[in-house]
């Protein structure tokens, strides 16, 4: 029985410890005593246990991430110069909230004084020096040098020295000396190379993508490059190179390829809220958008792609594109005719439904073709396309249109970054033409300048320019699927309803020229928040003669975004400055550019 007691006092004790109410510790307030070279702005946002703002919410107070937290700050400290810095964290409680103190003696201040660099003939010393971030006479950082020793391994990989060593040693006193001691050794080159778990792919389709032979010299450069290429067969999510010295000689090694291959047949399905293409000139339009694909990754044990898809897309900013849906099927390949070029293959259908003033049911057409694509990468994001297109449009009328056209693309993208661009440019020409035995007979081209500056380290200045003309377009021709330039939305001039900046009775107006600027003011607030101040500036006419600063048209606007993995969410108002004074809301994912 007395066993039985203490048994069941044991079970309630933990039923109240596990499901009582335990109240929470919140974070007060952070305060640093003794701080002289470090602001508390730069302490909060370093510490994961700080007060609450309007942007940032701390669960609850832990005294394990508060020592966790001096660590970091004394890192930073050492950062910057103070390598004798002692930190010593407390805390108060009181009524359930905490008080957190960091009391720092930041100590002396140590510079670098001295740097010799020895055993180096490959790379000159200012070189090593910029790579390891050491310029004499600025505070000394040996935390950066751990951070950025992997770019000297990087640059002597790309020499062939896959064996050198390098041992970096400093001298504490009233300042700091620093001695890098290099050892070079020998010029490594390849031998041989074997792959495994490739499985039943054909070894020889494998090795066309290598962008090196037997007896050339080992570099970090064509072996990433050839690691970049496997990866893009589409046939493995890994692919990871190992260097594996040959046994008797230190200039030898064979590299070992080892492969995780994704799975043959998979179904994909997507949605979201995404930009997507609902007429084939007109731009991208925010839509709840949903994707359902079946792909072959490797159709018959080779490297070509076979894919069949349907998408279904709600645009939510206009009521005159009415919900879309296409299916296609398409195979590729990253070669063509024994020569590396990308190459796509594609057969669609697609359903348009017109109705009579937006509300009455007229007519439906039903849009069929395919297009060859093929790409050449230049650099990174960088490349040239070529598409041939052909297509039909069938409705209720007695002839349908049939179009054939060629469209080459020039796409020089320089931005340090797709999503978060900081600086950099990127020009985008496009060169459309039709005919060739089609029911239409027109040249169209398209040019996109993008340059951004940074300001400061949490603000950009972007500018995008635009210039598009057609040739020989008939007004006769009905523009199903807005080939004619057009503006408004989210994605250009964003005080104006999408494609109705030039309208009559409500119906999108497109004209052969177009013209336009978008300047914008981006600044990080807080974490995920940043704030946009922006400008845009359009004009669309039939003659070039019309184009003149005074009679484009403006708005201008603010917009806060909210960062995501896949670019920034939007919220945009415009408020146009001569025509009829009137504003818009718009909501965009992603960059406007």
């Amino acid at each position: 029985m007395h066993r039985l007691k203490i048994i069941s006092a044991y079970t309630l004790a933990c039923i109240v410890i596990l499901f009582g109410d335990n109240e929470k510790i919140i974070i007060n307030k952070l305060d640093l005593i003794g701080n002289e070279h470090v602001s508390l702005n730069e302490i909060l946002f370093i510490v994961r246990q700080r007060p609450p703002t309007f942007f940032y919410r701390q669960p609850e107070f832990n005294s394990r991430l508060l020592k966790l937290d001096a660590l970091t700050l004394k890192n930073y400290y050492h950062s910057k110069g103070f390598l004798d810095v002692q930190i010593q964290e407390s805390h108060k409680i009181i009524d359930s909230k905490a008080d957190i103190f960091f009391k720092i003696n930041e100590g002396k201040r140590y510079y670098l004084s001295d740097l010799k660099i020895n055993g180096n003939h490959s790379i000159p010393d200012a070189r090593i020096s910029d790579l390891l971030g050491l310029s004499i006479g600025d505070p000394y950082n040996p935390v950066g040098i751990n951070d950025n020793l992997y770019l000297l391994e990087n640059e002597y990989y790309n020499l062939g020295k896959l064996f050198f060593t390098v041992d970096i040693k400093d001298l504490v006193t009233d300042s700091v000396s620093v001695v890098v001691n290099i050892e070079e050794k020998k010029d490594v080159y390849i031998q041989k190379t074997f792959f495994e778990k490739t499985g039943n792919i054909d070894s020889t389709i494998i090795l066309r993508e290598l962008t090196y032979g037997e007896g050339d010299l080992y570099t970090k450069k064509e072996t990433d490059k050839t690691l970049k290429q496997l990866r893009e067969m589409g046939i493995f999510s890994m692919a990871n190179l190992i260097p594996v010295r040959v046994a008797n000689s230190d200039s030898l090694v064979n590299l070992v390829i080892e492969f995780r291959r994704y799975k043959q047949r998979e179904w994909y399905s997507a949605g979201g809220y995404d930009p997507i293409s609902f007429a084939e000139g007109s731009p991208e339009l925010p839509a709840l958008s949903a994707t359902i694909e079946w792909r072959n990754r490797a159709a018959y044990n080779t490297p070509k792609q076979f894919s069949t898809k349907i998408l279904a897309g709600v645009p939510l900013e206009t009521d005159f594109a009415n919900p879309r849906f296409r299916y296609d099927a398409s195979i590729s390949s990253n070669w063509f005719l024994n020569i590396r070029f990308p190459t796509t293959i594609t057969g669609y259908f697609e359903r348009f439904i017109i109705y009579e003033n937006y509300k009455k049911y007229d007519k439906s057409i039903d849009r069929f073709g395919a297009n060859f694509k093929q790409r050449f990468q230049i650099k990174n994001r960088s490349y040239i396309e070529n598409k041939i297109v052909w297509e039909e449009f069938s409705d209720k009328s007695e002839t349908n249109i049939q179009e054939r056209s060629l469209l080459s693309k020039i796409y020089f993208d320089r931005k340090d970054d797709p999503l978060y661009p900081k600086k950099g440019y990127l020009m985008d020409f496009i060169f459309k033409s039709t005919g060739f035995g089609g029911s239409r007979e027109y040249f169209k081209t398209d040019v996109t300048i993008q340059s951004y500056y940074p300001v400061t380290i949490k603000s950009v200045l972007a500018l995008r320019i635009q210039f598009g003309r057609m040739w020989n377009w008939d007004d006769n021709y009905n523009d199903y699927s807005y080939e004619k330039f057009y503006l408004g939305g989210s994605t250009s001039m964003r005080a104006w309803d999408v494609l109705r900046f030039s309208n009559k009775d409500g119906i999108p107006l497109g004209e052969t020229i177009r013209m336009m600027t978008n300047i914008e003011c981006r600044a990080d607030i807080y974490k995920l928040i940043g704030l946009t101040i922006f400008s845009d500036g359009g004009i669309l006419t039939s003659e070039m003669s019309s184009i003149s600063i005074s009679d484009m048209k403006w708005n201008v606007g603010l917009g806060v975004t909210v960062r995501t993995p896949l670019g920034p969410f939007r919220i945009d108002y415009a408020y146009r400055l001569k025509e009829n004074k009137e504003s818009r809301v718009q909501l965009g994912v992603q960059n406007l550019f």
